[in-house]
């Protein structure tokens, strides 16, 4: 989930000096990590907050909790995101074919997992205190649900799919995506881009055809209870970043007007696949969304969303991994601080936002700073291309 990277295209580079430490981040794409972030944070404040609430369509409560319903689309957003993230540096240095997966992996476990790792024993500590685990989890946590977040294969069992915090399959979707993402170029090296398109698009659909025919069996210890939190429901989405960086790396006028024109369309998309429950086209049409704004905003100065309004969205975003990872705790420690039918809609969203929200973004900042933040430099993907002529091997960290 990271952002790094120069802010605005440069000219190709042979490979960043042994002893670099972390590159710039690029502050749009922490804009978008942000508004997602956000949007996920509302959809989980209309379910632990709002209890669901389903007031008339017309209403203004109602189009604002719809607004807020249309929250998981930020995790459509964060996983484009990421495939942009890890691919626009290889492409801005030349160094596509060069990906040594070894060192990708390892570089890509520091980054993930040990803010992971903290927040699941943070949680779990948390619900080793019987009142607090009353609103946190449904159970009593076992051996079972240690072993699977330990190795991220909670998502493949009911009973461990929410079992400590139900936000956290996102994180084992995108050490998956990681383990996909050399076979990702393996495929862009020998069939190019318009091959990746196909061939992830490929996997989705035939996945879709077997998640429909996997929902009406019996599946013996609720194993894989959802198919579209795994890998191949999104590696789609994952490469449509991919063909992102490709085109905000190599900007043409004809590429904005594009991106302009298809953004409402994917818009469109995206929204009535969401509303009818067709994952296959809801992750086709936030994914576009999420492209188009990527090229849009590449073209925009970096001091538009480094200053003025869009900056706390931006500072939002730089800690956006750790906010992720808290959010669903506080929100649910904090739920019943107000209620629904006596506050209304509107006042409970805000109240939700003025108290969950900045317990959030303190806790996460704190959890950024001293958990997160030391891990981001290991995670650079200036780090783990093989060395080759003229290019200096990659220094220890």
């Amino acid at each position: 989930m990271e952002g790094r990277s120069a802010p605005t295209p440069a000219p190709s580079v042979t490979a960043a000096p042994a002893g670099a430490v972390a590159t710039r981040r690029l502050a749009y794409v922490d804009t978008l990590r942000g508004f997602a972030a956000l949007w996920v944070f509302l959809l989980h404040v209309h379910g632990y907050w709002l209890g669901n609430v389903r007031p008339p369509k017309l209403s203004g409560d109602g189009v604002l909790v719809r607004v807020m319903g249309f929250g998981g689309a930020g995790v459509d957003i964060f996983v484009v995101l990421s495939g942009f993230c890890l691919t626009l540096p290889l492409i801005r240095d030349g160094r596509v074919r060069d990906l040594d997966p070894r060192r990708f992996f390892r570089r890509r476990a520091y980054r993930l997992l040990p803010a992971y790792y903290a927040a699941v024993l943070l949680v779990m500590g948390l619900e080793l205190v019987p009142a607090l685990r009353e609103r946190l989890v449904g159970r009593d946590l076992t051996a079972f649900d240690g072993l699977t977040h330990l190795t991220l294969t909670f998502p493949f069992f009911g009973d461990t799919l929410g079992a400590v915090n139900g936000s956290l399959w996102s994180i084992s979707l995108e050490a998956t995506l990681y383990l996909g993402f050399p076979l990702l170029l393996l495929v862009h090296r020998r069939h190019g881009l318009r091959g990746v398109m196909v061939t992830t698009l490929g996997v989705a659909l035939g996945w879709a055809v077997f998640g429909l025919w996997w929902a009406g069996q019996a599946h013996p210890a609720g194993l894989v209870p959802s198919t579209d939190k795994l890998f191949p429901a999104r590696w789609f989405q994952f490469a449509l970043g991919l063909w992102a960086a490709t085109l905000v790396r190599s900007p043409r006028a004809a590429h904005t007007v594009r991106a302009g024109a298809a953004l409402p369309v994917g818009l469109v998309l995206g929204l009535t696949g969401y509303a009818a429950g067709w994952g296959p086209v809801s992750a086709l049409g936030f994914g576009v969304v999420a492209v188009c704004l990527l090229v849009l905003l590449a073209r925009v100065p970096a001091r538009v969303f480094e200053a003025g309004p869009l900056r706390w969205l931006t500072a939002l975003g730089v800690i956006s991994y750790s906010f992720y990872l808290l959010h669903q705790p506080v929100l649910l420690l904090t739920a019943g601080i107000a209620r629904v039918d006596e506050w209304g809609v509107g006042l409970t969203t805000l109240v939700a936002l003025g108290v969950a929200g900045t317990a959030t973004v303190v806790v996460a900042a704190v959890f950024y700073h001293y958990i997160e933040k030391p891990f981001l430099v290991r995670g650079s993907m200036r780090t783990v291309v093989r060395a080759g002529p003229g290019t200096p091997a990659s220094g220890s960290r």
